[in-house]
């Protein structure tokens, strides 16, 4: 079971095309550009670009372009929280081999796709999750939702949906430390899987959160891009907002 794929959060629509969805003339209401350096040796391994689009204070849809070091865009995201901010609709695609993976809310049921590359068919399978489910960067908000209780010792488990498992999985989240950057305290939360025997083989991921903003200005981990061959980076990233 590769779960390693679906285990990246930071942060995707139905089958519309990619190249369609942001209007010239729309202005992001944030932007940023963020490196991802290799956990282990400090190496540039690929640069997110993202673009909200939010309205009223309320997230819209969020745009994101990878690029490899030489400044080529390898795969592209795009996320809709309009229907539900935890349970985004959301559609990921390598424009190296041709693969993608997806989810969007139909009812009260979730689905669920991924393939498309010459070694891996497209699949897809309609869902029921149990509550609270998460989304990809929907995440993010099932943070802010239980903010004050993570900052006070309590563990959160949540089901994170696998577009590419078909299948979703009931992770946890909980805070596991303090650290000092730009002379202020930070928060250190920690999410691994919730099954002891799974947490044996994947590493779970580290990420620290401003104490004002609530915003997310670190990570450590597993990557959903990966790279040429096929394997999944473990990486570094730091968000400057």
């Amino acid at each position: 079971m590769n779960l390693k794929r679906s285990y990246y959060l930071l942060f995707a629509l139905s089958s519309v095309s990619l190249s369609a969805i942001v209007s010239p003339t729309e202005t992001p209401t944030l932007q940023l550009k963020t490196p991802a350096w290799d956990n282990k040796s400090g190496t540039l391994l690929y640069t997110e670009e993202r673009k909200q689009f939010d309205s009223d204070g309320k997230p819209g849809r969020w745009e994101f372009n990878y690029q490899n070091p030489k400044g080529q865009i390898v795969v592209q995201r795009s996320v809709n929280f309009q229907q539900d901010k935890l349970k985004p609709s959301f559609i990921l695609r390598d424009l190296r081999n041709g693969y993608s993976e997806g989810a969007e809310i139909i009812g009260n049921k979730i689905k669920v796709f991924s393939g498309g590359s010459p070694d891996d068919p497209y699949q897809e399978k309609t869902i029921r999750v149990p509550e609270p489910a998460v989304i990809d960067a929907g995440f993010h908000f099932f943070i802010e939702q239980h903010w004050r209780a993570l900052l006070n010792g309590e563990t959160k488990t949540f089901y994170f949906v696998a577009p590419s498992q078909l299948d979703y999985f009931s992770f946890r989240v909980y805070k596991s430390g303090e650290t000092q950057t730009g002379g202020r305290t930070a928060y250190q939360l920690t999410m691994d899987i919730d099954n002891f025997l799974l947490r044996l083989f994947v590493d779970p991921i580290r990420l620290t959160y401003d104490p004002e903003s609530r915003k997310l200005i670190g990570y450590e981990g597993i990557s959903n891009i990966y790279n040429d061959e096929g394997k999944a980076h473990h990486v570094r990233m730091e968000f400057v907002y």
